[in-house]
Parts: structure tokens; sequence; C-alpha cells
């Protein structure tokens, strides 16, 4: 029945359509009678998709529609005058007719006319656009993203009124299709990496993308990786800036986080609050990143190198320190971090899933009480607390979220190289991190481009951010990508 074509009568559609959508509670059918025409009219729409006052504006107009003695029109010509303004397209099939009720679209049906008309009556269910929940800044734009497509290139042309500036949409997915839109400025992203960006996002098959996360891991270059290799966004600012570098942007509907190719390391590293406070300021935040990243990673490591295999390396009072502070702990330093390492982790995932005001009572009364507890029951030392809490504080300067949690796992990594090979073991965890780094790619520009300076001015903006009347170009310029 889906491929037949729609019948003339009325009385016969509605009820092949009812056959067709018989286990559907929520499709709703209201008939409308045309009193000049002595005709009568069916609307098919999925409750609670309509813009409702729109329909009873159409409804109403229906209705009183009566036969002009002057100029007679058909019902026809009547019913597209009134409908003009919202209708996309006509159908003839049931098939067709089924794809639109639940794509969200109002259908209407006229006694002796077989087309049937497809009418644009949705009412996007969209929040207010508010301030960025995981990036926020102290000065600078305080808007961000909301789960709105539309909505969002919205506010991307609002920002950038230029003409090269490039939006192509097309639809992903195979059970539940999701509208994508790739973004660009023409002239500045170069031709194979848009080529590149297009057919990776066209080859998704997924039958369930709830939210550009997911299409992140599907297109990115290394699934196996603890790093990402897309950077993303729920910031208008940081898109203008990266579009400006020549990369590519992806947005999809229901996601209020776009996603920015290639991506390098650097780029990660770097806040919008670099560049809206003075260069001095910005230059010196970028680089307490840096070392926060060092730290996060290594100082676990580090502590239990040198309190397990290399004490002599130690300043002689800091050694005894270390000594008397661990008499009547029972643990190797090893156990130590492990316990309040994973502490820490429970306690951040439990602050983050609970509400707001209880996740932070959590947190911090929960972290303070352990700790103290953990250290009176001689379980652990009290520096193993001081050291497990400044890895905790570092691990939160990292801008992008999905960035701080790759260097929180390999924490752990690092933690085992130290308790089976020493300062031997940290070393050796170091030069496999920087290798991997070293042969990873975003589509197809390597991670760690802007390391490899030589030739290029861009490097300086990597770890300093110098006064913009020194430096040409986008003042929001990362480092990592030359424009092609």
């Amino acid at each position: 029945m889906q491929t037949k074509t729609l019948h003339k009568r009325l009385d016969q559609k509605q009820e092949n359509l009812k056959s067709l959508l018989d286990m559907q509670d929520d499709v709703v059918f209201k008939e409308v009678f045309i009193p000049g025409y002595e005709s009568t009219g069916l609307f098919v729409f999925v409750n609670g998709t309509m813009d409702y006052p729109a329909f009873n504006e159409i409804v109403l107009d229906l209705s009183a529609a009566q036969v002009e003695t002057n100029h007679p029109i058909s019902i026809e010509q009547l019913v597209l005058s009134k409908i003009c303004p919202v209708r996309e397209q006509d159908i003839e099939t049931y098939e067709k007719a089924k794809e639109y009720i639940f794509d969200g679209k109002t259908l209407l049906f006229i006694d002796g006319i077989v087309t049937g008309y497809v009418l644009n009556l949705e009412k996007e269910k969209i929040r207010a656009l508010s301030e960025p929940s995981t990036e926020r800044v102290v000065r600078g734009p305080k808007i961000g993203f909301i789960e709105s497509l539309q909505e969002n290139i919205g506010l991307i042309r609002q920002y950038s009124s230029h003409p090269s500036l490039i939006v192509k949409q097309h639809k992903i997915g195979t059970m539940e299709k999701r509208e994508v839109a790739l973004i660009y400025y023409e002239g500045k992203a170069s031709d194979s990496l848009i080529k590149e960006v297009n057919q990776r996002v066209n080859e998704v098959k997924a039958t369930d993308l709830q939210d550009s996360g997911m299409l992140e891991e599907l297109i990115e270059d290394t699934a196996f990786s603890p790093f990402p290799q897309i950077q993303n966004t729920e910031r208008p600012d940081k898109v203008l800036a990266a579009l400006q570098e020549g990369r590519v942007v992806i947005m999809m509907d229901g996601s209020p986080f776009a996603l920015m190719a290639p991506t390098t390391i650097t780029m990660l590293l770097q806040s919008p609050d670099d560049y809206y406070e003075r260069w001095v300021a910005g230059s010196f935040l970028r680089a307490l990143r840096y070392f926060s990243l060092f730290v996060t990673v290594f100082l676990s490591g580090i502590y239990i190198s040198l309190v397990s295999f290399n004490p002599g390396l130690l300043p002689t009072e800091l050694a005894m320190t270390i000594a008397g502070t661990r008499e009547n702990v029972p643990f190797p330093p090893f156990v130590e971090a492990i316990i309040m390492e994973l502490t820490i982790e429970l306690l951040r995932e439990a602050g983050i899933r609970l509400p707001s005001p209880i996740g932070q009572t959590v947190g911090l009364v929960g972290g303070v009480i352990i700790g103290q507890a953990a250290v009176q029951a001689n379980i652990v030392s009290s520096l193993m607390v001081i050291i497990v809490s400044i890895t905790t504080i570092t691990s939160f300067t990292v801008p992008q979220y999905s960035f701080g949690l790759a260097f929180r796992a390999l924490r752990f990594g690092a933690m085992i190289f130290s308790a089976v090979l020493g300062l031997y073991g940290t070393t050796l965890f170091f030069i496999i991190v920087i290798s991997h780094l070293s042969k990873l790619t975003s589509f197809q520009e390597p991670y760690f481009q802007p390391m490899d300076f030589i030739g290029k001015k861009t490097w300086k903006d990597a770890f300093f951010r110098l006064p913009k009347r020194k430096k040409g170009g986008n003042i929001l310029e990362s480092s990592g990508r030359q424009n092609s």
C-alpha cells in the first residue's frame, strides 16, 4: 500500500492512512469543512510537533472560504492561495505521506484532489541562548550555541557577514537522519581539506547520532588514541577564529558543540582569555597550562619513583621528612597513589552527576574529609594527599574537557611505569607519549605540527601570545596550520 498512489476520495485516503499508521496513537487526523465549495479537507500530523497558532489560522481561513461571484476560482486554487506561505511540496503516494508525517510535517488532503500538500508548520523546541557551561571566560562574549542547527548557523552569520562564508547542509545516518552543516571560508580552507571532511562525514552510516561527540569519534583519524583529534567548542568566537585560520567547522542538529578540523595540540591548549586579556597575562596563562599538563601526568609517578627506587636523589632533609610521614603507612607509594587518585576521580565524577549545589558540596567536603581521615588512619601519607590534590587542581587548567580527560587517564599509566621501573619508567612513558603525539594526525595534518617550527612563523603563538600590534593577520589566529 505504501507505494500506491493517493486515492481521489478523501474517506479512502483517511482509511488507508489510518491502516498504515494504526500503531501510532500520536498521529492526529483533523477534518475541516470548506462551506463555499461543499468540500472537506483533512490535516494529518504528529501531535506536539506543530505551531498551533499558524495551524489554526489556516483552518479558520479554509472554514470561512466562499466562492467569489465575480472571479470564481477552483477549490485547488483556493487551497493553494491559503497555504502558500507554508507549502513545501506536493506528494502523490502513501509512502511519501508516511515519510513526511514522521518528519514533523503537516499534510493536507482535499476531497476530490489526488495530490497531497506538505506544510511546514513545525515549531522547533529550543532553549534560549545562554553562556557556555563548559568554556567560561572572565572577559569576552557570554553567548554560546544551543541545540538548534539553524539558530547556530544564524549566530555565526550574525558575527560574520562575509560572502565567502560557505555553509553546506546535508543529512547523514541510516535510521535516524541527522542534519549536518559544513562551514568554511572559501579561499581560506584548502580544497583537499574540504573534500576530506565532506567524504568522511558522508561515509557515516551510524543508526543513532545524538550528539556531535558521536560523530567526532566516527570521522577522526585514529580511534584508539586517547587524545581528541578534533576540537569542539560551544563558543561562536572560537568557531569564527577557526574559520579565519582556514579550518572547517562541522555542526550537527541537536548538539550545541561545534567540531573544528584539523586540530593540533597547541590549539587545544589555547583559550579565548589569552587574547581578551593583556599579552603578558595571556602568555603567562598559556605557559602555565603546559606546565600543568606535565604536573598532571607525571607528578605522582615522579613521587613514586623517588620514594620507591631513587631516594638518594632527594635532599637529605626532604627524604627524612617523607620517611617520617610514611612511618606508619602499611602500603607502598604506588598503592597509596592509586587509592587517592581513584578516590579523587570518583568524587569528581559524583560531583558532575549530582545537582550543582550538592555536587560542589560533595566535591569539596568529601575530598577534605576523606583525605584527612585517610591520613589519620595511616592509610596514606599526608604528602601523598598534597601531591594528589596538586595533580587534581592542575588537571582543571586544560581549556577543553575531553583533552583533560586524556591526561587524567595517562596519569595512571605513568604511575604504573614508575612503580615498575622507577625514574627510567617515568622517562620511558614520557618518550612513549611524545612518540605517539608525533605520529598522530588530524585530517592528515600533523598533530604536533606547531612543534616543527623550522621555517614557520606561527610557532611563536603556540607558546606565547605576543602583542597584537606585533602580529599580522587575524588576532585570534592560532598556531598549527598554514592557511591555504
